[in-house]
């Protein structure tokens, strides 16, 4: 006896091959955007990491400055300590009426060259067709807003 013939009795094989191709694709697919999502993660973990060990190197740097300066006879003492090529830790000390030290400042900064150089261009708000309707000028029909 023969089975029955319905709508999916000759692609029974063919059917299943295709599930399996796509699944494949798929699968495949995912792996690959995993991989490079997990890339571009160690990448950027890297980078704060290093941003954190440049601080801290940056800040043990400062408490010995702060030391010599809490030694020393100078009223008042400003340092900027490079930790990267765009910022630095800067710091300012003075001596108190009482002869302790006070921290004035203690923080990280960008350096100067940096700011000028990477300045984004922004539109002036000029040169639109928009512009001239919300200045009170008539529409495009004719008539006033």
């Amino acid at each position: 006896m023969r089975a029955e013939k319905g709508f999916f009795a000759g692609a029974g094989i063919g059917l299943t091959s295709i599930f399996t191709i796509l699944l494949v694709l798929i699968l495949s697919v995912f792996s690959t955007l995993s991989f490079f999502t997990a890339r571009a993660d160690e990448r950027l973990s890297r980078a704060n990491a290093d941003a954190v060990s440049a601080y801290y190197a940056a800040d043990a740097q400062a408490c010995r400055i702060e030391a010599d300066f809490a030694r020393s006879g100078e009223a008042e003492r400003e340092e900027t300590i490079p930790m990267t090529e765009i910022q630095s830790l800067r710091i300012r000390l003075r001596r108190a009426s009482d002869g302790s030290v006070e921290r004035l400042e203690w923080s990280t900064v960008r350096t100067e060259e940096s700011g000028e150089a990477e300045a984004l261009p922004v539109w002036g708000g000029t040169g639109l067709p928009g512009a001239q309707r919300a200045a009170g000028k008539e529409t495009a029909n004719g008539r006033k807003p």
